[in-house]
């Protein structure tokens, strides 16, 4: 090991950590999907930072338990990574055939913690490597390091291979370089003994992974959690913001110095869906919806039940509010008083105050109207 592999070490963990890092800052609903390729990252990481560490101490007599223990942990790690990767590219597939690649995972498993053991032996009887004068010395065992890991991904390339379109991915080459690169990387590390533990190798091929696979599996996460966001949060008559997205709001006024607040109910909506139908009674709603966001575009309105409507509008200044709620009731006026509504303002008042304030003044409104048209409420 030498400065030019610690250099090379260093720049390739600079670059793994940005990766780890966007990996979290993705939203919360794509975390699970990335998990086991973030562990891959971490081994990875940790790994280069342990071959960085061991380059250090290497030559010094003073830190031979140390160095012991951070070149088995350097060996060891590599098998680690090898198991996630092949858990990893085992739930990429469909679920169709993953009961077959399961299977494979499995055996991976068991190589490679045949292979720890390996290592763990050999450590311990200095059969593999010993430090001498603060110095690495290799043992006969050796030459056979990170057999059993190149068996492991020699099966997994062959096997995935002939199964490239379980991971949805149209091209057979893709699928090819998401495994044969770390194997290639491996066969490279045991035919020349110079090049660490050969987490350089793994670095590359995870990136090559990130690039290929993960990013279009992080995007696509990340539309399906928007599109599920949009869906959980829209009312689909109106495309309003339903009760959901209006708790979410209401919960992030508490504390606001100026909420101002409508509350606003369709009249005569039984007695349209009894006379003509529940699609008229639909189309009144969605007309109601439609004039609450001409009249009041400055604020966000929610559909929060089959009648019930609520607009609220932040940091809203009392004059300003006032005059937008006027021509509020203008446009219902104006519209046969579709719907009946009320409103307030908070002036350092608690969200749910202002809120049963302008419901109150839509009761009002509503028994008015009921009282000047002469209809019947309950119809």
């Amino acid at each position: 090991m030498n400065a030019t592999l610690m250099a090379t070490d260093f720049v390739s963990a600079l670059f793994i950590i940005v990766i780890i890092i966007g990996l979290y800052e993705v939203p919360k609903e794509v975390l699970k999907p990335t998990r086991l390729f973030r562990i891959c990252m971490w081994f990875v990481f940790v790994g280069l930072v342990t071959e960085i560490l061991v380059c250090i101490l290497d030559g010094n007599e003073n830190m031979t338990v140390l160095n012991t223990l951070l070149n088995f942990a350097g060996y060891t790690m590599i098998d680690l990574l090898t198991i996630t990767y092949a858990y990893y590219i085992y739930y990429l597939v469909e679920e169709s055939v993953r009961h077959i690649t399961k299977k494979m995972a499995y055996v991976v498993t068991v190589l490679c913690s045949i292979e720890a053991l390996f290592y763990l032996i050999g450590t311990i009887s200095g059969k593999l490597f010993v430090i001498s004068d603060g110095y690495l010395t290799r043992g006969p065992w050796h030459v056979y390091r990170g057999s059993l890991t190149a068996l492991s991904f020699l099966i997994m390339c062959v096997f995935y291979i002939f199964k490239y379109r379980s991971f949805r991915i149209r091209s057979r080459f893709f699928v090819v370089l998401i495994v044969a690169v770390p194997m290639i990387a491996t066969i490279m590390l045991h035919v020349n003994s110079n090049e660490g533990f050969g987490y350089l190798g793994a670095a590359i091929s995870m990136n090559v992974v990130y690039a290929v696979l993960e990013s279009k599996i992080i995007a696509e996460a990340v539309a399906d959690a928007k599109m599920y966001s949009e869906i959980s949060e829209n009312d689909m008559l109106t495309g309003l913001k339903n009760r959901r997205a209006y708790q979410m709001v209401i919960d992030s006024c508490v504390g606001e110095k100026q909420v101002g607040v409508a509350f606003a109910d369709v009249n005569s909506l039984k007695a349209v869906n009894d006379s003509k139908g529940h699609e008229a009674g639909d189309r009144l709603i969605q007309k109601v919806a439609d004039l609450l966001r001409e009249a009041v575009p400055e604020g966000t309105v929610f559909r929060i039940s089959g009648d019930e409507f609520v607009c609220i509008v932040k940091d809203a200044d009392t004059h300003a509010f006032t005059k937008i709620m006027k021509r509020l009731g203008d446009i219902l006026s104006q519209n046969d008083r579709v719907a009946s509504f009320g409103y307030d303002i908070g002036e350092e008042k608690d969200i749910y105050d202002i809120i049963k304030a302008a419901e109150q003044m839509m009761y009002a409104d509503k028994e008015r109207y009921y009282k000047e048209t002469g209809r019947d409420r309950r119809r």
